[in-house]
Protein backbone atom coordinates (compact mmCIF):
# COMPACT_ATOMS: atom_id res chain seq x y z
CA UNK A 1 0.00 0.00 0.00
CA UNK A 2 1.21 3.93 -0.94
CA UNK A 3 0.05 6.28 2.56
CA UNK A 4 -0.36 9.64 1.20
CA UNK A 5 1.07 12.18 3.29
CA UNK A 6 -1.74 14.24 3.88
CA UNK A 7 -3.25 10.69 5.64
CA UNK A 8 0.00 10.47 8.06
CA UNK A 9 -0.36 14.55 8.59
CA UNK A 10 -4.14 13.60 9.69
CA UNK A 11 -2.66 10.58 11.57
CA UNK A 12 -0.16 12.34 13.62
CA UNK A 13 -1.95 15.34 14.32
CA UNK A 14 -4.61 12.90 15.78
CA UNK A 15 -2.51 11.47 18.17
CA UNK A 16 -0.57 14.38 19.22
CA UNK A 17 -3.50 16.37 19.25
CA UNK A 18 -6.23 13.63 20.94
CA UNK A 19 -8.59 14.27 18.73
CA UNK A 20 -9.61 14.73 15.20
CA UNK A 21 -11.32 18.35 16.11
CA UNK A 22 -7.95 19.46 17.59
CA UNK A 23 -5.98 17.77 15.08
CA UNK A 24 -8.08 19.30 12.36
CA UNK A 25 -7.45 23.18 13.65
CA UNK A 26 -3.58 22.27 13.98
CA UNK A 27 -3.74 21.86 10.67
CA UNK A 28 -5.98 24.13 9.38
CA UNK A 29 -8.67 22.00 7.70
CA UNK A 30 -12.02 20.96 7.90
CA UNK A 31 -12.84 18.40 9.97
CA UNK A 32 -14.47 16.32 7.71
CA UNK A 33 -11.54 16.57 5.91
CA UNK A 34 -9.61 14.75 8.71
CA UNK A 35 -12.21 11.65 9.06
CA UNK A 36 -11.69 11.12 5.54
CA UNK A 37 -8.34 11.03 5.67
CA UNK A 38 -7.82 8.47 8.76
CA UNK A 39 -11.03 6.35 7.46
CA UNK A 40 -8.81 6.08 4.25
CA UNK A 41 -5.34 5.57 6.38
CA UNK A 42 -6.94 2.20 8.34
CA UNK A 43 -8.56 1.26 4.80
CA UNK A 44 -5.59 1.17 2.63
CA UNK A 45 -3.25 -0.40 5.75
CA UNK A 46 -5.97 -2.86 7.06
CA UNK A 47 -5.21 -1.42 10.38
CA UNK A 48 -6.99 -0.05 13.46
CA UNK A 49 -5.53 2.99 14.59
CA UNK A 50 -8.52 4.63 16.90
CA UNK A 51 -11.04 3.24 18.95
CA UNK A 52 -13.41 5.75 18.45
CA UNK A 53 -15.36 6.84 21.63
CA UNK A 54 -17.78 9.54 22.15
CA UNK A 55 -16.10 12.43 22.55
CA UNK A 56 -12.60 11.05 22.12
CA UNK A 57 -10.16 8.64 20.38
CA UNK A 58 -7.78 6.59 21.80
CA UNK A 59 -4.86 5.21 19.80
CA UNK A 60 -4.54 1.55 19.46
CA UNK A 61 -1.53 -0.41 20.28
CA UNK A 62 -0.67 -0.57 16.40
CA UNK A 63 -1.35 3.16 15.86
CA UNK A 64 1.03 3.47 18.62
CA UNK A 65 3.41 1.12 16.62
CA UNK A 66 2.57 2.86 13.20
CA UNK A 67 2.82 6.54 14.51
CA UNK A 68 6.48 6.64 15.21
CA UNK A 69 6.86 5.36 11.05
CA UNK A 70 4.86 8.10 10.02
CA UNK A 71 6.95 10.43 11.90
CA UNK A 72 9.95 9.17 10.39
CA UNK A 73 7.96 9.70 7.01
CA UNK A 74 6.91 13.30 7.64
CA UNK A 75 10.53 14.40 8.87
CA UNK A 76 12.23 12.62 5.22
CA UNK A 77 9.26 14.38 3.44
CA UNK A 78 9.68 17.96 4.88
CA UNK A 79 13.95 17.21 4.43
CA UNK A 80 12.74 16.52 0.83
CA UNK A 81 11.01 20.01 0.32
CA UNK A 82 14.16 22.07 1.47
CA UNK A 83 16.57 20.14 -0.39
CA UNK A 84 14.59 20.87 -3.77
CA UNK A 85 14.56 24.54 -2.03
CA UNK A 86 17.62 24.67 -1.86
CA UNK A 87 18.76 23.09 -5.24
CA UNK A 88 16.12 25.99 -6.76
CA UNK A 89 18.02 28.83 -4.52
CA UNK A 90 21.58 27.33 -6.27
CA UNK A 91 22.55 25.95 -3.02
CA UNK A 92 25.66 23.88 -3.18
CA UNK A 93 25.73 20.28 -2.10
CA UNK A 94 29.18 21.15 -0.03
CA UNK A 95 30.81 24.23 0.62
CA UNK A 96 34.64 24.58 2.18
CA UNK A 97 35.12 27.07 4.53
CA UNK A 98 39.09 27.94 5.85
CA UNK A 99 39.70 30.12 8.61
CA UNK A 100 42.96 31.39 10.16
CA UNK A 101 43.40 28.79 13.16
CA UNK A 102 44.49 32.13 14.88
CA UNK A 103 41.18 34.00 14.47
CA UNK A 104 38.95 31.17 15.72
CA UNK A 105 37.06 31.90 18.72
CA UNK A 106 33.03 31.29 20.04
CA UNK A 107 31.44 33.91 17.64
CA UNK A 108 33.01 32.01 14.57
CA UNK A 109 31.58 28.74 16.36
CA UNK A 110 28.11 30.11 16.43
CA UNK A 111 28.30 31.59 13.19
CA UNK A 112 29.04 28.47 11.52
CA UNK A 113 26.34 26.76 13.53
CA UNK A 114 23.80 29.55 11.68
CA UNK A 115 25.13 28.21 8.40
CA UNK A 116 24.71 24.58 8.95
CA UNK A 117 21.21 25.41 10.19
CA UNK A 118 20.16 27.61 7.53
CA UNK A 119 21.69 25.05 4.67
CA UNK A 120 20.76 21.29 6.39
CA UNK A 121 21.31 19.25 3.19
CA UNK A 122 24.91 21.15 2.18
CA UNK A 123 27.92 18.98 3.11
CA UNK A 124 29.71 21.57 5.09
CA UNK A 125 33.82 21.68 5.89
CA UNK A 126 35.87 24.16 8.06
CA UNK A 127 39.51 23.66 7.45
CA UNK A 128 41.83 25.66 10.24
CA UNK A 129 45.34 27.00 9.28
CA UNK A 130 48.15 29.97 9.25
CA UNK A 131 47.33 32.93 6.78
CA UNK A 132 49.46 31.82 4.36
CA UNK A 133 47.95 28.12 4.07
CA UNK A 134 44.29 29.66 4.33
CA UNK A 135 45.37 31.86 1.02
CA UNK A 136 46.89 28.58 -0.69
CA UNK A 137 43.81 26.85 0.17
CA UNK A 138 41.82 29.40 -1.77
CA UNK A 139 43.80 28.97 -4.60
CA UNK A 140 44.26 25.50 -5.29
CA UNK A 141 40.36 24.98 -4.80
CA UNK A 142 40.53 22.97 -1.95
CA UNK A 143 38.69 26.29 0.29
CA UNK A 144 35.64 27.79 -1.06
CA UNK A 145 35.90 30.96 1.00
CA UNK A 146 37.90 31.89 4.03
CA UNK A 147 38.65 34.15 7.12
CA UNK A 148 42.29 35.37 7.37
CA UNK A 149 44.61 38.37 8.60
CA UNK A 150 44.85 40.95 6.55
CA UNK A 151 48.05 40.43 4.52
CA UNK A 152 48.38 43.37 2.68
CA UNK A 153 49.25 42.18 -0.73
CA UNK A 154 46.94 39.36 -1.86
CA UNK A 155 47.22 37.71 -5.36
CA UNK A 156 46.23 38.19 -8.44
CA UNK A 157 43.51 35.72 -8.84
CA UNK A 158 41.86 36.30 -5.58
CA UNK A 159 39.01 38.69 -4.77
CA UNK A 160 39.08 40.41 -0.73
CA UNK A 161 36.42 41.75 0.95
CA UNK A 162 37.31 43.70 4.55
CA UNK A 163 35.84 41.34 7.45
CA UNK A 164 36.59 43.13 10.85
CA UNK A 165 39.31 44.53 12.99
CA UNK A 166 40.41 43.85 16.58
CA UNK A 167 42.91 44.70 19.13
CA UNK A 168 46.37 43.73 20.10
CA UNK A 169 47.42 43.59 23.33
CA UNK A 170 51.06 43.19 24.55
CA UNK A 171 51.46 39.94 26.99
CA UNK A 172 53.88 38.75 29.36
CA UNK A 173 54.29 35.82 31.69
CA UNK A 174 52.60 35.46 34.82
CA UNK A 175 55.89 34.84 36.56
CA UNK A 176 58.25 38.07 35.46
CA UNK A 177 58.75 40.72 37.62
CA UNK A 178 57.96 43.86 36.17
CA UNK A 179 59.09 46.90 36.35
CA UNK A 180 57.24 49.33 38.95
CA UNK A 181 56.92 51.98 36.17
CA UNK A 182 56.47 51.35 32.43
CA UNK A 183 59.98 51.32 30.88
CA UNK A 184 59.72 50.71 27.04
CA UNK A 185 62.81 49.03 27.17
CA UNK A 186 62.25 46.09 29.72
CA UNK A 187 61.37 44.06 26.64
CA UNK A 188 63.86 44.67 24.24
CA UNK A 189 65.80 41.65 25.53
CA UNK A 190 63.26 39.62 26.36
CA UNK A 191 61.96 36.94 23.82
CA UNK A 192 59.51 38.23 21.77
CA UNK A 193 57.02 35.34 19.85
CA UNK A 194 55.77 36.74 16.34
CA UNK A 195 53.09 35.40 14.37
CA UNK A 196 54.59 33.84 10.99
CA UNK A 197 52.66 35.22 8.97
CA UNK A 198 53.93 38.66 9.53
CA UNK A 199 57.31 37.32 8.47
CA UNK A 200 55.92 35.66 5.22
CA UNK A 201 54.55 38.86 4.14
CA UNK A 202 57.34 40.91 4.84
CA UNK A 203 55.76 42.94 8.18
CA UNK A 204 58.61 41.52 10.41
CA UNK A 205 59.67 44.41 11.28
CA UNK A 206 56.71 45.92 11.94
CA UNK A 207 55.67 43.72 14.59
CA UNK A 208 59.45 42.41 16.54
CA UNK A 209 61.25 45.19 18.66
CA UNK A 210 62.96 42.70 20.62
CA UNK A 211 66.70 41.49 19.98
CA UNK A 212 65.66 38.20 19.82
CA UNK A 213 62.43 36.97 18.70
CA UNK A 214 61.14 33.21 17.40
CA UNK A 215 57.84 32.44 15.30
CA UNK A 216 54.92 30.93 15.91
CA UNK A 217 52.29 30.35 13.46
CA UNK A 218 49.07 30.21 16.04
CA UNK A 219 47.76 32.66 18.14
CA UNK A 220 46.58 30.13 20.80
CA UNK A 221 49.84 28.23 21.01
CA UNK A 222 51.61 31.35 21.23
CA UNK A 223 49.44 32.36 24.56
CA UNK A 224 50.33 28.61 25.66
CA UNK A 225 54.33 29.33 25.06
CA UNK A 226 53.85 32.72 27.28
CA UNK A 227 51.87 30.97 30.11
CA UNK A 228 54.88 29.17 30.17
CA UNK A 229 57.62 31.52 30.57
CA UNK A 230 59.36 31.69 27.05
CA UNK A 231 58.16 35.08 25.92
CA UNK A 232 56.54 38.08 25.40
CA UNK A 233 54.09 38.74 22.38
CA UNK A 234 51.45 41.11 20.97
CA UNK A 235 48.18 39.32 20.51
CA UNK A 236 44.28 39.93 19.54
CA UNK A 237 42.46 41.10 22.55
CA UNK A 238 40.04 37.73 22.14
CA UNK A 239 42.80 35.47 22.46
CA UNK A 240 44.03 36.33 25.63
CA UNK A 241 41.39 37.81 27.99
CA UNK A 242 40.44 34.62 29.51
CA UNK A 243 44.10 33.95 30.46
CA UNK A 244 44.62 37.54 31.87
CA UNK A 245 40.57 37.25 33.81
CA UNK A 246 42.64 34.33 35.65
CA UNK A 247 46.14 35.87 35.74
CA UNK A 248 48.06 32.94 33.89
CA UNK A 249 49.34 36.12 31.94
CA UNK A 250 49.86 39.80 32.17
CA UNK A 251 49.80 42.71 30.77
CA UNK A 252 52.74 45.09 29.55
CA UNK A 253 51.45 48.56 28.50
CA UNK A 254 50.65 51.81 29.30
CA UNK A 255 46.86 51.15 29.38
CA UNK A 256 44.54 48.41 29.12
CA UNK A 257 43.00 49.48 25.67
CA UNK A 258 44.90 48.30 23.11
CA UNK A 259 48.33 49.45 21.65
CA UNK A 260 47.74 48.65 18.02
CA UNK A 261 44.35 47.11 15.63
CA UNK A 262 44.69 44.23 13.09
CA UNK A 263 42.44 43.88 10.34
CA UNK A 264 40.73 40.46 8.73
CA UNK A 265 39.90 39.82 5.65
CA UNK A 266 37.27 37.94 3.71
CA UNK A 267 38.74 35.90 0.48
CA UNK A 268 37.86 34.02 -2.59
CA UNK A 269 38.74 32.91 -6.39
CA UNK A 270 37.87 35.91 -8.53
CA UNK A 271 36.42 33.38 -11.07
CA UNK A 272 33.98 31.99 -8.09
CA UNK A 273 30.55 33.08 -8.54
CA UNK A 274 29.09 33.34 -4.92
CA UNK A 275 26.42 31.42 -4.06
CA UNK A 276 23.68 32.01 -1.09
CA UNK A 277 25.91 30.11 1.61
CA UNK A 278 28.76 32.11 0.75
CA UNK A 279 27.19 34.92 0.64
CA UNK A 280 25.39 34.37 4.12
CA UNK A 281 28.79 33.59 5.48
CA UNK A 282 30.35 37.03 4.45
CA UNK A 283 26.94 38.48 6.01
CA UNK A 284 27.73 36.79 9.04
CA UNK A 285 31.23 38.19 9.17
CA UNK A 286 30.01 41.74 8.67
CA UNK A 287 27.55 41.14 11.78
CA UNK A 288 30.60 41.12 13.94
CA UNK A 289 31.69 44.32 15.59
CA UNK A 290 33.92 46.35 13.53
CA UNK A 291 36.93 45.72 16.53
CA UNK A 292 36.78 42.84 18.69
Amino acid sequence: MSASLDQLRAFVATVDNKGMAQAARHLGKHVSTVREQLNNLEIDTGLELFIRHARSMEVTPQGEQLYKSAVAMLKEAALFDANVDSILQGVPDKLTIAIDSSLMESEIDNMIARITKAYPHMSLKLLTSDTMQIQSWILSGIADIGLMFNTLRLHDELKSEKAYSFGVQHIVPASWDLPAELDSDFLNDKLQISLSFLSDIGMRSADVTSHRFMLCNNAMQTLNLIKAGVGWASLPGFICQQALNEKQVQLYQATQESVSDWNTNIVWLKQKVLNPAMKMFIEEIHTLPTVR
